[in-house]
């Protein structure tokens, strides 16, 4: 007799704990479902345990052979904030890395409004510096100063932390310092756990090796002690315990310990291996996209080979971490996803919030919110008892809450129900894109995969979306992830950071390094995985990218089809799956970033039980447990329930019908079958009859859940877009910094999704040729298109969408190109007096005519680019971004129909308009709003430049804003040709954000804004006037509107600080003779707003991040000295203003330099008691010169041509924001807490009326004190909304003393030439200013 050999699987969810059991020689299982215990997951795990052996004969006596364990120990501490008190040990000068975050705010134009910014895991007050630098070749520049860091560690040692990171700059080439560092920790510390950013992530890119060791630290003290207490449990009970990771490989319990960040995602990978084995491993179905729905969210991955795509990044909550994880993109869908109608946009919303557990969905019978089970009740998609009976549905409870939203839209309520699924079911879908078409794959060449409690009941939905058949439900779909967990393998990986172009390195030195990572990783299998070499298999990895690209791109490598052809393979693996992924290759180099070996145990064959064969494809009435009113397509069908238990392989189940099991439940709906196969899978395919049954184009008519299924396929659009422009283009403007910005319009040119305004009318009221199909528009040229550009290295490719020749939609893009000719590098000359120094000027054209391509122009383009290798990538990819958003409105068309695609984009249109009317007249104020700002000066030493506007709210519901006090153009390059459109959007997305931050902001309210500039102006110059350094006043918009809309509406009212895009510019050329030019946008504080305190160092423009450090200097000759934030510069208030930014730039090479920048005379504005935000500055200390006693220039804030000598460091200061409400009402922790972190000094808490004692607690009595005679004062001085700090005429007073630098002349100081002074409004001005006698006349110089 064969003894049986166990191994069991066990997942750990929020809810419940589900355990497998596999016997390994009969292929019999045995399942569980056991609530979890959260306060000590092994509770509930030991549990499963116990109740699964219950079930076998002499249980209690078996020891299971391996116990295999998905755990959530590690996400659920990263998402609740559980984890260690963490120490951070950074790089001398670079202690904020945590708290900047690479600047990024996440989300739309006016997200930073109302987003809150995470916590760092290591707080500031826990950072250390170390002295010592390595550079970016990992050569030693400064050496490691042991005696100073061991005296700076005294600060920490009181605090007691649990575990500490070692993160220093460019440790990926050189760990010598941290290893250093390490020695010193052990001593002092010699029982807190330490993590080496070099041992954890040995990659570059400071910020993302330090959030990923930070948080391997942060979860691994309370994941050690949760397996070691798991395995202390475990005795006599198991003899192996494995866990699983997110790449979906098991690792033994003590590299778990000591990269327990790598188990971050091993619940949803559990699921996907579920699917390898139960599906991939046992049915001709190999290339497969799974879902995995639960109740708050829903996980989606692709298989492809029966093996699941990773990546090298997880994502937890707000997190990103670079740690493998099988490639599961989640969405906000889920079960307990809220349905609710916002009052302002009366759109249906389906989530991100959920329900949750409590009060959970109204069916459950504490709820009240509609949810999608609610919906999946009303429509009978649900039997009335869950979990095999024993729970019972509140089915008027669903009811009445689903009524609630059908009334609020004004539709019944089978409508409405659908509706709700419509949404949820597109929101999933377009995650399931993620996965597929955005990876380049056709998911028709893939079947669905659903599991999860919810998945099933989704899953014939989502299968007709995808076009992915068969749909297959596994057995058991609920428990699936501990299946995955049982049959998974045993995994490692070894990574090297190998920076070489293919073109400069061998066959010979990669097989080497290969050799060398196969040796380590070897070594850890068989050691401390307990595997031997000879059952262990290699996969051969590299990560490349084209040379100045971000992305990395990973390919598989076959060991010996390198050997035989050697480099040009590799690089023909990356361009084939670089084309695959954004549609193009390029001629350009490649460059190997990382080599990799991933290490697995051999694959055990394991016996699968197979079900009984049915006499007949018939399926017996005694399987069918019940009935339903099934509701699809706003018909009713009395359907059948059917016991998943009760059926064998060959039955064929007809739909429409529900089968039912103990953890989930699968909707067949009408036009569709369900066969099963011999493990017991359900296989649902299409009938010939499904067409008659299409929901999208039931009736032909628009539906309520039609509407808002077509806005998100819109964002989901846009989203690609801006993914295959970050993925693949060179400039780093683009793909780090974001500067690129897509429109999809409707066939007038009227915007239905996009942030910066419609590109197209504008285009069309200036374009007078042909439009035909497949031609592709590009310019450059703002007085072409109405300044829907705003200067010439936004390139702008415009496509007319086509279908039959009928013209359906436009779609375009516009990006930043690092050059543009022009005199100086970067084409953004800081004095420029035309539009003719600032480059190359592309006119309106065709650059491809009916599909034919315009090579010549393209030559022409190229060839005046300083870089035309990126000018080359980055026209492609704005391109190849504007085809993808074509083939998506193809799809939209041709799967609504014509009538309900386009009655949808009128519906959006329409609602976006009664959204903003509703606004106009319930928040703007009945009387005129006046506001004014400046932009210090023009780069010539004339200042300031005076933008105004009013705005009045007009008796026929229109808003209006005029710009009539704004003042003449410039004779530089500050003139900003502000856009109608663009203008309008800026309005209507600060208007929607504060109320319904999940609406797609259109054109269709533009009619309601009236907007007006005078032309000659700074906002609305006359060609030729020159626009480069026009990014200030764009900021300075931004400010304005917040002045404008915030006077009298206090849920708009911000201070200060969008202020500008300072942008900073560095070239020259390299010994070697390569030129080098850089281009980067810094950040400053962000404004302080009414939901909280502005973040330090980041970035207003949507979703822009930092360029790395460690890639700058890499790829340029200079050094990063200093990357931190201005302590105090943020503006005192109940709100804190964003602290500014500090970078010390340190070159290596002598070369060019260029400044832009403002507000280094003026401050921006605090708010309602809050104070200013500090100024900028930019000085150049000449060490080349002396090193011991350098020369310090101050540098105006806009400045071309500085010289630049190797050694000398440029000190780049940003402004900081302004103040929200009084500071004498902040929190004093709280001031004591930011001076602890260094954001506030000791004397800057004084500015909130706080003495901080120098071990930073609060001096109590001295605070009353002070305070007490701040608030006297205070009562004194009548209180203002805006807080400036001074007015020009003390700030010009005091500039030299203040600022080192000569306050500016006035503009009417300078005598006014150009084209616009023949026009009346600017004689005026003229007039006015003493430019020219009264009554001058203009012509032949007379007076009259």
């Amino acid at each position: 007799m064969t003894l049986s050999s166990y191994r069991l699987g066990v997942d750990v969810g929020g809810t419940f704990t589900d355990t497998l059991l596999l016997d390994e020689t009969t292929g019999q299982t045995w399942r569980s479902k056991t609530p979890s215990t959260p306060q000590d997951q092994s509770v509930g795990v030991l549990n499963g345990i116990n109740e699964i052996l219950d079930k076998i004969p002499s249980g209690s006596d078996i020891s299971l052979d391996i116990v295999n364990h998905g755990t959530t120990v590690s996400t659920n501490a990263l998402l609740e904030g559980k984890g260690a008190k963490v120490a951070l040990i950074t790089t001398e000068g670079h202690k904020d890395v945590l708290q900047t975050r690479r600047s990024q705010v996440p989300g739309g134009l006016a997200s930073w409004i109302i987003w809150k910014k995470p916590e760092p895991l290591a707080d500031l007050a826990l950072t250390v510096e170390a002295p010592g630098r390595i550079g970016s070749d990992g050569v030693e520049v400064r050496p490691f100063d042991a005696d100073v860091f061991t005296k700076r560690l005294e600060a920490i040692i009181s605090a007691k932390p649990e575990a500490i990171t070692v993160s220093l700059l460019n440790s990926f080439a050189n760990s010598s310092h941290e290893q250093q560092v390490s020695v010193i920790l052990r001593k002092l510390f010699p029982n807190t756990s330490i993590s080496l950013s070099s041992e954890v992530l040995p990659e570059m890119m400071e910020y993302e090796r330090t959030i990923t060791s930070v948080a391997n630290a942060y979860v691994e003290p309370k994941v050690s002690l949760y397996l070691r207490n798991l395995i202390k449990s475990l005795e006599g009970k198991a003899k192996t315990l494995r866990i699983l990771r997110s790449d979906g490989g098991l690792s033994s319990p003590s590299l778990a310990s000591r990269f327990p960040v790598t188990l971050a995602l091993s619940g949803p990978a559990g699921g996907v291996t579920g699917v390898v084995s139960a599906v991939a491993d046992q049915t001709k179905f190999k290339n497969l996209v799974t879902i995995d729905m639960g109740g708050t969210s829903t996980d989606v991955a692709l298989i492809e080979n029966s093996v699941p795509r990773i990546r090298r990044e997880t994502h937890i909550g707000d997190l990103v971490v670079k740690a493998p994880s099988i490639d599961v993109r989640t969405v906000g869908a889920g079960g307990g996803s809220i349905a609710r109608v916002p009052d302002i946009t009366k759109a249906l919303r389906v989530g991100p919030e959920s329900a949750g557990a409590v009060p959970g969905p109204a069916c459950y019978g504490e709820g009240a919110e509609a949810t999608v089970t609610d919906a999946n009740v009303v429509l009978g998609y649900l039997p009335k008892y869950l979990l095999g009976g024993t729970f019972k549905l509140d089915i008027n409870a669903a009811r009445k809450s689903v009524q609630k939203v059908a009334d609020s839209l004004g539709i019944g309520l089978y409508e409405a129900a659908e509706s709700i699924l419509q949404i949820a079911n597109e929101t999933m879908y377009g995650a399931l894109r993620l996965v597929s078409v955005e990876q380049g794959y056709d998911p028709r060449d893939f079947s669905l995969v659903a599991f999860g409690g919810a998945g099933p009941l989704h899953a014939n939905s989502l299968g007709k979306l995808l076009q992915a058949w068969p749909v297959i439900i596994p057995p058991s779909p609920g428990v699936l992830c501990a299946w995955g967990d049982a049959t998974t393998l045993l995994r490692h990986e070894s990574s090297m950071t190998y920076i070489r172009v293919i073109g400069e390195t061998s066959k010979e030195e990669i097989a080497s390094a290969f050799d060398s990572l196969k040796e380590q990783v070897g070594d850890i299998m068989r050691v401390e995985q307990n595997v031997p070499t000879e059952k262990q298999v290699y996969k051969y990895q590299a990560d490349l990218r084209y040379l100045g690209q971000a992305i990395i791109v990973s390919v598989n490598i076959d060991a010996s089809e390198f050997k035989a052809k050697g480099l040009r393979y590799i690089q023909k693996l990356f361009e084939d799956e670089h084309k695959r992924l954004f549609t193009y290759s390029l001629s350009s180099d490649v460059e190997i970033m990382n080599l990799r070996i991933v290490a697995e145990e051999v694959k055990p064959d394991l016996t699968i039980k197979k079900l009984e064969v049915a006499t007949s494809p018939v399926v017996p009435e005694s399987a069918i447990t019940g009935r339903t009113t099934l509701v699809y397509a706003a018909q009713e069908f009395d359907s059948p329930i059917y016991n998943r238990l009760s059926l064998k392989y060959g039955h064929l189940v007809e739909g429409p019908c529900v089968v039912t099991e103990m953890d989930s439940n699968t909707v067949i709906l009408p036009g569709y079958k369900a066969e099963v196969d011999a493990v017991g899978n359900l296989l649902i395919w299409e009938k010939e009859n499904a067409a008659q049954f299409d929901v999208d184009k039931a009736g032909n008519e628009l539906n309520a859940g039609t509407v808002d299924v077509f806005e998100n396929a819109l964002r989901n659009a846009r989203n690609e877009m801006d993914t295959l422009m970050t993925s693949a283009t060179m400039s780093p403007a683009i793909r780090e910094q974001v500067d690129e910005f897509n429109v999809i319009a409707e066939p007038s040119g009227k915007m239905l999704a996009g942030q910066f305004g419609s590109f197209i009318g504008q285009f069309l009221d200036n374009w007078k040729g042909t439009i035909e199909p497949d031609d592709i528009f590009i310019t450059n040229d703002p007085y072409s298109v109405g300044g829907a550009i705003s200067h010439l290295n936004d390139w702008l490719v415009l496509m007319p969408v086509y279908v039959n020749e009928k013209l359906i939609a436009w779609t375009s893009n516009f990006g930043h190109m690092t050059d543009n000719g022009g005199s100086v590098p970067g084409s953004l000359p800081t004095a420029g007096i035309s539009i003719f120094e600032e480059g190359i000027q592309i006119p309106v054209t065709k650059l491809a005519s009916k599909g034919v391509w315009n090579n010549a122009l393209l030559e022409v383009l190229f060839r005046n680019s300083r870089l035309p290798d990126w000018v080359r990538a980055d026209t492609a990819a704005l391109v190849a971004s504007c085809k993808l958003a074509a083939k998506r409105m193809i799809e939209l068309y041709t799967r609504f129909g014509d009538k309900v695609y386009f009655d949808a984009i009128n519906e959006l249109l329409d609602r976006n308009k009664k959204a903003i009317s509703s606004l106009i007249n319930t928040v703007i104020p009945e009387n005129p709003v006046y506001f004014e700002d400046w932009i210090d000066d023009d780069g010539r030493g004339v200042g300031p430049w005076k933008v105004a506007c009013t705005m009045t709210k007009k008796e026929d519901g229109h808003l209006s804003f005029d710009f009539s006090e704004t003042d003449p153009q410039s004779s530089s390059s500050i003139n900003y040709y502000l856009s109608s459109n663009m203008f309008k959007m800026f309005v209507g997305i600060y208007l929607i954000t504060v109320y319904d931050p999940h609406t797609v902001v259109n054109d269709g309210f533009h009619d309601l804004v009236d907007f007006y500039v005078p032309k000659g102006t700074i906002l609305n110059p006359c060609r030729p006037a020159a626009l480069s350094t026009r990014t200030h006043l764009l900021g300075r918009i931004m400010d304005l509107l917040s002045g404008l809309l915030g006077q009298k509406a206090p849920e708009f009212m911000t201070a200060a600080g969008f202020s500008d895009s300072p942008h900073f510019m560095y070239s020259g050329f390299k010994p070697n003779g390569d030129w080098f030019q850089l281009y980067q946008i810094g950040f400053g504080g962000i404004p302080a707003r009414p939901m909280g305190d502005g973040m330090d160092g980041h970035c207003l423009w949507p979703a822009m991040k930092a360029v790395p450090n460690e890639f700058l200097e890499h790829y340029y000759p200079l050094r990063i000295e200093e990357y931190n934030t201005v302590v105090d510069s943020g503006g005192a208030g109940f709100m804190r203003g964003g602290n500014g930014q500090r970078i010390f730039y340190r070159f290596l090479e002598e070369g060019e330099i260029s400044t832009h920048d403002d507000r280094w005379l003026s401050k921006p504005w605090g708010v309602l008691g809050g104070e200013p935000g500090a100024r900028s500055s930019k000085t150049l200390v000449h060490y080349a010169e002396d090193p011991a006693n350098p020369r310090r220039e101050i540098l105006p804030s806009k400045m071309d041509h500085i010289k630049v000598s190797e050694g000398d460091v440029l000190e780049w200061i940003t402004w900081g924001g302004g103040g929200w409400g009084d500071a004498l009402k902040r929190d004093p922790a709280l001031v004591a807490l930011e001076v602890h972190r260094g954001l506030i000094s000791l004397e800057g808490a004084k500015r909130y009326g706080v003495v901080v004692k120098p071990d930073f607690n609060v001096d109590e009595e001295a605070t009353k004190m002070l305070r007490g005679e701040m608030s006297v004062v205070k009562t004194n001085v009548k209180p203002e909304i805006f807080n400036r700090g001074g007015t020009w005429e003390e700030w010009k007073a005091k500039a030299l003393v203040e600022t080192g630098l000569p306050a500016p002349k006035a503009p009417w100081e300078v005598k006014m030439r150009g084209p616009h002074t023949g026009l009346p409004h600017i004689r005026k001005w003229m007039e006015k200013h003493g430019q020219l006698p009264q009554g001058w006349s203009g012509l032949n110089g007379k007076v009259h």
